[in-house]
């Protein structure tokens, strides 16, 4: 069983080794730069997965590429500009931050539960001050004062929401009280099993231990808790095959310098498997646009 500990938005899960938590899991990780791409922690967006004719015609990007893609997409979905105020919650290095704010000009603030992170996204910003990015060390459950004495026209997530999946009512109703009216939220999650019996023992093993998840919602339970939380689901796009060519591709990386996870296994092992577990249905990857609902949102004001 999993239990939350004393620092909100942290689960003490299956210990490995030194990890008892997600904190633990991000503040040793010394494998990213060298098999994710520098500063990179997120999962990528092909487009030759989507292209005319299956994208025959585009080139196959690499995972850092792919990782940078996806910001891009999310961009583009979420109408991001110069004017627009954004939150990052588990902005990770501040990698995407930094695009956003380089491509559209908007104001990003971060939060990270990983001192690490925090620490390097921070020397990103000071070395790019016209980017005018600001990072603070926090969990979206409770979400720093620095970072919540303001609205924000959008609130911005990459894979992070799945560390504590059984508090994403929760998530979403904190989420309202930083969102500007008219604001959007703008989330891409790691997602789990709609299946009957839920994940296998041995996704359980090689993917929830290694990144000490407690649980993952489907594709349909996420799009359930969303409504039932007041959103309005604007746009919504199941993103599991960009997932398993991510995993596809580490695997390849992982394999070439022969990393270990910290329970001893090969990670790409983990990898491997974690992609044989997308293509089963047991875990999955997201991208979607949500507004509060006119009633809601009347509430709110």
């Amino acid at each position: 069983m999993a239990a939350v500990s004393n620092t909100t938005g942290i689960v003490e899960n299956v210990v490995i080794g030194e990890e008892k938590n997600q904190k633990d899991y991000y503040d040793g990780a010394s494998h990213y730069d060298t098999v994710w791409g520098q500063d990179n922690i997120h999962l990528g967006y092909y487009p030759h997965l989507v292209g005319p004719a299956g994208g025959d015609n585009l080139t196959v990007l690499n995972n850092k590429q792919a990782a940078d893609c996806l910001t891009k997409r999310m961009i583009d979905v979420g109408r991001i500009n110069h004017t627009t105020t954004l939150l990052d919650l588990g902005c990770g290095k501040g990698q995407a931050c930094k695009l956003i704010a380089q491509v559209t000009g908007a104001k990003c603030v971060g939060v990270d539960i990983g001192s690490a992170n925090i620490q390097r996204a921070n020397e990103v910003s000071a070395q790019m001050p016209e980017l005018n990015m600001e990072f603070y060390e926090g969990t979206f459950t409770d979400i720093p004062k620095e970072a919540s004495n303001r609205k924000y026209d959008v609130i911005f997530a990459q894979v992070a929401f799945c560390h504590v999946h059984l508090e994403l009512p929760a998530i979403l109703e904190l989420c309202k009280t930083v969102l500007a009216p008219e604001g959007t939220l703008l989330i891409n999650d790691y997602l789990g099993c709609d299946l009957a019996g839920g994940a296998s023992q041995t996704t359980k093993d090689h993917v929830w231990k290694r990144l000490h998840f407690e649980y993952l919602h489907g594709h349909i339970a996420w799009r359930r808790i969303v409504e039932e939380a007041g959103y309005d689901i604007i746009f919504y796009e199941n993103l599991d095959a960009h997932m398993a060519h991510t995993y596809d591709d580490m695997e390849r990386s992982a394999r070439a310098v022969g990393f270990k996870s910290a329970d001893g296994v090969d990670l790409a092992t983990n990898y491997n498997q974690t992609a044989k577990a997308i293509r089963k249905g047991e875990i999955g990857m997201n991208l979607a646009l949500m507004r509060l609902g006119a009633k809601k949102a009347m509430s709110k004001l």
